[in-house]
């Protein structure tokens, strides 16, 4: 039968799949939009593809204004239902902006106008959908001075100077790539990055890498990653440009800057003489990346900039309430960032800052103060829109020395590396600094500077890098905001290097190594342990209706004193008030404080029964940690531990919802035996 069935989007079978697994009753749309993490439009446009295949397979489905929507069918009958989605077809569908970088490249690459009816085949969309991405692309090519035209019975078409063309064909193969295809493309794997296929001559390009890593190497400089990534796609667009045109092989005068020498060598590796405008661009876009004195192509003076480095310090100083007067690197290493940045941005030269988002989300405030501090100055000064790419590599700058502390550092020496640029490995490389004092930071490079020779030389424990690495080296991989699981990456590397580095003298002694001696320390990180499992509990709070009822359960978990409930809730809203404590990926809260209403750690799990639903959440349940308020670090230690086991273990999450409660507390003393292991070794 489900030969004859209808085509599925993997939506779609995500709906159904849904639909099977919650419990038989009423569910809205917005539900099943929170449940697999889409928009409701996305569940509401699914929706009668959804219908068409459930009443092809034979089965009941209801929607009701007043109610929602019903999967009408007992456990059964459900499982047989199950056992044909799993073998139904299912057709890609690229998410939205994977779809719109592919519409982008396409009219990128087209000659003549392009058919929207062929354009919405191609991409499996209805014309509705493809009329939104195309009003979205309209807006994003207008800042590169480039106009998208529609026109009925004819089509779509860009239309924009050459130069502007190339600048969003650069800016759009640079967003298309994750971190893994950056890297392989850095180094000249162009397979890797699927995106460079559709619009460059890999070849040509291939070529063009060389030409650039040659002329890196004779000028003595090194362009940042992301500055040499733009400058080859740029460079490799104008050859493609040239070629196509029948480009001329005469001779040209003996280059007298580096532009005009790179100009050069790009047109004796190709047969080709590059007019006069590609080198004047090269020489625009080199002032905008090189750093030093030579670099300062812009038109403004010293003491103008130093000004404007001055303003932008006092306005997040201000916004912030901190005071940097205390750093004259800051002072120094914005003034250098400011001279290649400013000219970016006046030639609209984009520089493509993958870390803004994680800037944007994990650092609100630091975000905050900085894009304040450039509108100010912007008004101020005259001076042309900071876009929030090049903001929030400002922000680094400010997040590295808001991230430094005066710890003294071991002898276990780490290289940071990160394709963005120096800004970006300063900030992780404060930030590890700053929680793991017994690493030093011997410095930040890019991902192409990497050489197991060199590093051996100079003596180098670890490389941490924000994308894997093909290096004969030891090196790991964390997010550049340094979540927890990377956190705890780098404690299990921390403890792997303490056997094998020199010795150095640590910031400050452990606990195991303290007046108490590892024996004591031994004893109460078990007893606190022990005491945590022998108390973890499970419960169901039956119509909780709001976040509010969870709190007030989780107050009651482990405290039927009435006064020491009600300290616990006020600690839980207070803790509440500092941030959102919703998990996305946990569908749940984590409700956690300190506080003297316990005098032990205490863990447990609270069922919502049905689920609380709030604007784009779904929270099926509450997480609930509480430790004692009091300066000894062992019970904070423990619950570092439990909260990390629940990112990264998904079967101790499933077993505390399905309220098997030995089986988590089995579970969990597997886990945290094993990092004590790790931990007294």
């Amino acid at each position: 039968m489900s030969e004859t069935l209808p085509s599925l989007t993997a939506n779609g079978q995500k709906l159904i799949d849904r639909l099977l697994t919650l419990p038989q009753g009423w569910v809205t749309a917005a539900m099943l939009a929170e449940s697999i993490g889409v928009s409701r439009r996305t569940v509401l446009r699914e929706l009668p593809s959804v219908e068409q295949w459930i009443a092809a397979a034979g089965y009941r489905f209801v929607r009701s204004p007043g109610q929602g929507l019903l999967l009408d069918e007992p456990p059964a009958r459900r499982e047989q239902m199950r056992a044909l989605l799993n073998g139904s077809t299912v057709y890609a569908e690229l998410p939205r902006r994977q779809r719109r970088q592919k519409l982008l490249g396409m009219l990128l690459q087209a000659r003549e106008p392009m058919k929207t009816a062929a354009l919405a085949r191609e991409l499996l969309v209805s014309e509705s959908t493809l009329a939104a991405d195309l009003d979205e692309i309209g807006q994003w090519v207008s800042s590169y001075a480039v106009t998208l035209h529609r026109r009925p019975g004819v089509g779509v078409w860009l239309k924009g100077e050459k130069l502007s063309c190339r600048r969003a064909a650069a800016a759009l193969l640079q967003s298309s790539l994750t971190e893994e295809e950056l890297q392989a493309v850095l180094r000249g794997n162009f397979a890797a990055g699927g995106a460079f296929a559709a619009l460059l001559n890999t070849k040509i390009a291939e070529r063009v890498w060389q030409v650039l890593q040659q002329f890196e190497q004779k000028e003595k400089l090194r362009l940042p990653d992301a500055g040499f990534l733009t400058l080859a796609i740029h460079c490799t667009l104008a050859v493609q440009q040239l070629r196509e045109q029948g480009g001329s092989s005469a001779a040209v005068h003996p280059p007298e800057n580096a532009a005009q020498r790179l100009g050069a060598a790009l047109g004796q590796a190709f047969g080709l003489t590059l007019p006069t405008e590609e080198v004047q661009y090269l020489e625009q876009y080199l002032a905008a990346y090189i750093t030093g004195d030579d670099g300062e192509k812009w038109g403004a003076g010293e003491m103008h900039l130093r000004h404007l480095t001055g303003r932008l310090i006092s306005e997040v100083e201000r916004v912030m309430r901190v005071d940097f007067s205390g750093y004259a690197s800051l002072r120094d290493n914005l003034f250098t960032h400011l001279r290649p940045m400013l000219l970016r941005v006046r030639e609209q030269i984009h520089m493509d800052n993958p870390q803004l988002d994680t800037i944007q989300r994990e650092y609100p405030q630091l975000w905050a103060a900085t894009r304040a501090a450039c509108d100010t100055v912007e008004m101020e000064l005259a001076l042309p829109h900071i876009p929030d790419s090049e903001a929030a590599y400002l922000a680094m700058h400010f997040g590295a020395v808001l991230e430094q502390n005066g710890a003294l550092r071991q002898a276990a020496r780490v290289v940071v590396a990160c394709p963005l640029g120096m800004s970006s490995s300063r900030f992780l490389a404060s930030r590890i600094e700053g929680e793991f004092p017994t690493l030093k930071v011997d410095g930040c490079c890019s991902v192409r500077e990497l050489d197991p020779e060199q590093l051996h030389s100079r003596g180098i424990d670890l490389v941490i890098a924000t994308v894997p690495l093909e290096l004969a080296y030891p090196s790991i991989t964390v997010n550049p905001a340094l979540l927890e699981p990377d956190r705890a990456l780098l404690r299990d590397a921390v403890q792997r290097l303490n056997g094998t580095v020199r010795t150095g003298t640590p910031a400050e002694p452990s606990a195991a190594s303290t007046a108490e001696g590892g024996l004591r320390y031994t004893y109460r990180l078990t007893r606190s342990m022990v005491q945590m499992l022998d108390h973890l509990c499970i419960r169901t709070v039956c119509k909780p209706v709001s976040r509010q009822g969870l709190i007030d359960a989780a107050s009651r978990l482990f405290c039927p004193n009435e006064d020491a409930s009600r300290l616990v809730a006020q600690q839980l809203r207070r803790r509440e008030a500092m941030g959102d404590t919703y998990i996305k990926p946990l569908f749940a809260l984590l409700l956690h404080c300190r506080t003297k209403a316990v005098s032990d750690c205490r863990f447990g799990y609270l069922q919502a029964q049905p689920p609380v639903y709030e604007a784009g959440k779904m929270i099926m349940g509450a997480f609930v940690l509480l430790a004692p308020d009091t300066d000894d670090p062992i019970p904070v230690e423990v619950m570092r531990m439990v909260s990390a086991q629940l990112i990264e273990e998904p079967e101790l999450i499933e077993r505390l919802r399905t309220g098997q409660r030995d089986a988590a507390v089995q579970l969990l003393e597997e886990k945290l035996d094993r990092l004590f292991s790790e931990h007294g070794n």
